[in-house]
């Protein structure tokens, strides 16, 4: 008995290599499905609207792919939405659903805009301290979310939505208030004070375009896309090459199990939490410190509620999260196209956008999940 089956063995683990490598390209080939099934969708829309599909597409690719510039915008607009996919999928990683990135990169960005306006530094040092302290606004913002969580249970989801109104409502105080640079009504929207040149964030054009890209300077490709490519690497080299980074992703697959085994559930947790909050507390730091060289509370929204789709299609991977939020730049520059060369209307653009998502989403879990089912499968 033992001899029939010994020469199976081999067979048997080359099947089980094979079956490995057919997985990953199951789950990578997932999101390019759920982005041409989004796209077959907006095309369908378009026509019911009245609108060509192929004057859809040429202005799509008019105004994401036609020129260098709109090239640049396409990867400008992907530094937030891959900080923020960023802060999630690291939350995520560790079993915490962290849906306060909202309000932690506005406390972020309001820290870093106080140490770029009230201190007088180098400007190399004064940078590095500006990044660091906008990491320390949002942490401290998501620590109290993260204390309720592992000293007494309440769910992060409910906190964090909490903390995102009050951080809102905290923002437009100090601006309109102790911290507000006008000393009348010369402005609909209330500012601080000017943050000095030593902390303004400078451009990369000038690299990109020594390499022949041709980036105008219109475009802003700034020391905030050197800062994400960064923390990228941070939380790949904590998630996958790090002790911590172990315990994190042990609890966000099994927390009853790294109990078991000895991980400290709730001081992994505390880590998972406040690492999240400090990478979300930089969110907001190519409009303060690239484009508008102020603050306020008027600074984009809605770049946390985004992280959480694109974190979920990048599979909570620093990798993933890249191209996923490139994804999503795309499908932002792409409704602005449909609105300034079609006659779709606004309000279908975003419609569209959000179906498009939805289909993503939906196809890249049903994926996930097929995967899983067949690994367990294999491994019965």
């Amino acid at each position: 008995m033992s001899s029939a089956s010994t020469p199976q063995t081999p067979r048997t683990a080359q099947g089980r290599r094979s079956g490995a490598v057919a997985h990953r390209i199951l789950e990578t080939v997932s999101p390019v499905a759920g982005f041409l099934g989004s796209l077959v969708v907006l095309l369908l829309i378009v026509l019911l609207v009245g609108e060509s599909p192929g004057k859809a597409l040429d202005a799509i690719y008019r105004f994401c792919f036609g020129s260098a510039g709109r090239r640049g915008a396409l990867f400008s607009a992907m530094i937030p939405l891959y900080l923020s996919g960023l802060a999630v999928a690291f939350a995520l990683r560790g079993g915490v659903f962290n849906i306060g990135v909202e309000g932690q990169y506005f406390m972020g960005g309001l820290t870093g805009a106080l140490a770029g306006i009230y201190l007088s530094l180098p400007q190399p040092l004064h940078i590095i301290v500006v990044v660091l302290a906008a990491m320390a606004g949002g942490a401290l913002w998501a620590a109290l979310p993260a204390l309720l969580k592992i000293t007494r249970g309440i769910h992060e989801v409910i906190t964090t939505i909490m903390l995102n109104n009050i951080a809102y409502a905290l923002a437009n105080y100090l601006v309109n208030g102790p911290l507000s640079a006008l000393t009348s009504s010369k402005s609909l929207e209330p500012q601080t004070y000017p943050i000095k040149t030593t902390a303004r964030f400078p451009k990369l054009n000038g690299v990109f375009n020594a390499l022949g890209l041709g980036v105008p300077d219109y475009v802003y490709l700034d020391l905030s896309l050197v800062v994400a490519l960064v923390m990228g690497i941070v939380v790949w080299i904590v998630l996958f090459r790090l002790r911590c980074g172990f315990e994190v992703r042990s609890i966000g697959a099994a927390i009853e199990v790294s109990r078991y085994a000895g991980v400290r559930v709730k001081r992994i947790q505390l880590f998972t939490f406040l690492g999240s909050g400090a990478i979300a507390g930089l969110v907001g730091l190519q409009e303060i410190f690239a484009v508008r060289g102020i603050y306020t509370f008027q600074i984009a929204t809605g770049l946390g509620f985004d992280g959480i789709p694109i974190a979920l299609i990048g599979q909570n991977s620093p990798v993933g999260v890249g191209i996923s939020a490139l994804l999503f730049a795309f499908l932002k520059q792409a409704g602005y196209g449909l609105q300034l060369y079609t006659g779709v209307p606004n309000a279908v653009i975003y419609v569209i956008t959000g179906l498009m998502i939805i289909i993503i989403v939906v196809v890249n879990e049903l994926t996930s999940r097929y995967v899983r089912a067949l690994r367990k499968k294999e491994a019965a």
